[in-house]
């Protein structure tokens, strides 16, 4: 069953193919703030290098979000467009949730980053729970200053958009994800999107909007 993943979240992008099986394609680069002149292109390409047409498409998952409020709209929009206009099932993903799913398990609390603008960053804790990892409360805004004073005490692995911290400015007791787990990819999009197709609990492509986080 081929599966189309768009991730426009932030300024980094991603697009997949993958049929459960083998991932056709798949595409992540830094898009900055291109997403409207890039995504279209990209997914085309992508389609075309892989031997894909809109008629073997059987769903669509697309990340809602947290994230940049132009970058969500171009994806969730290109991503409507396409499941309303072929009918196909369209399925949202938690943009931190992708980033999560791509952790290996550790036995710390795992703090889930992207950035935000102005130099404040979207924060999600997750705790492992049988074999994944799980959202502990609601995602927050704050800054890299707040997270450092956050992990102190305790023990942590945090992931995502991380480069413009100092990693020297943690303690011992604060893993940073290396740099491949750091890249949302849509692949992983993708394996979420499809577990929640397995249920048959489908949403309206016309009810899914934007995670929009705000101060």
């Amino acid at each position: 069953m081929m599966l189309l993943g768009i991730d426009t979240s932030t300024e980094r992008a991603s697009v997949a193919l993958d049929d459960g099986s083998e991932i056709h394609s798949e595409h992540s680069w830094r898009s900055g703030n291109n997403h409207t002149v890039e995504l279209a292109p990209y997914v085309n390409r992508m389609m075309t290098s892989a031997g894909v047409n809109a008629q073997s498409l059987r769903g669509i998952a697309v990340a809602i979000g947290p994230g940049s409020f132009t970058g969500l709209r171009i994806g969730l929009g290109f991503a409507k467009g396409l499941s309303i206009a072929r009918s196909i099932p369209l399925v949202s993903v938690s943009t931190l949730d992708i980033l999560a799913h791509m952790q290996p398990k550790v036995d710390r609390v795992l703090l889930v980053v992207i950035a935000a603008g102005r130099n404040r960053i979207v924060s999600g804790k997750y705790n492992w729970q049988s074999d994944s990892w799980k959202a502990d409360g609601a995602p927050y805004i704050t800054t890299w200053h707040k997270i450092i004073q956050e992990t102190e005490s305790g023990s942590y692995y945090i992931c995502g958009e991380v480069d413009s911290v100092d990693r020297l400015e943690f303690d011992e007791n604060v893993l940073l994800a290396p740099p491949p787990l750091n890249v949302r990819r849509a692949a992983h999009l993708i394996s979420i999107a499809r577990k929640q197709m397995d249920t048959g609990d489908l949403e309206d492509p016309n009810a899914i909007s934007p995670y929009y986080l705000r101060t």
